[in-house]
């Protein structure tokens, strides 16, 4: 697998997607299932536009649910800078909320992104709402 972020639709109705969010930065991955409410994907884009405008610049969003309650999981990315030059880096917490041999598998991860990944990405999950099908993916960067 590529180093990233990738939401691809399973299928969907009039008011929820359901997808599936695999990442994977090299050294760690992990997988999970998710439902999304319809325009939900739009709003996400929204937060993410323009990322990041200075070195300071903090941004979240969260898709699905940690409810351990509530069918399919989670995923939290934190788009963040490391220093003053604005390299950018995103933390995921993927939650499957699905158990394996009595576990429910959870992965934290990190990968640093470029600008235009972020663009790039903004646009894939714009178009995935919009046109309900298809996949968006955020590009990472492999740090040797």
């Amino acid at each position: 697998m590529e180093v990233g972020i990738e939401f691809q639709l399973i299928w969907h109705d009039n008011d929820v997607l359901n997808l599936r969010v695999s990442a994977w930065n090299g050294d760690f991955g992990g997988v999970a299932e998710i439902y999304e409410a319809v325009g939900d994907l739009h709003v996400a884009a929204s937060n993410l536009r323009g990322f990041p405008n200075n070195p300071s610049d903090r941004r979240e969003i969260v898709f699905g649910n940690f409810d351990r309650k509530c069918a399919a999981g989670g995923v939290s990315m934190r788009f963040h800078c490391v220093d003053g030059a604005g390299h950018a880096y995103v933390e995921a917490s993927i939650d499957s909320n699905y158990q394996r041999g009595g576990t429910i598998q959870t992965v934290v991860l990190t990968m640093p992104v470029e600008a235009a990944a972020v663009d790039t990405f903004v646009r894939e999950l714009e178009r995935l709402e919009s046109e309900r099908s298809g996949a968006a993916f955020l590009r990472g960067k492999i740090v040797s």
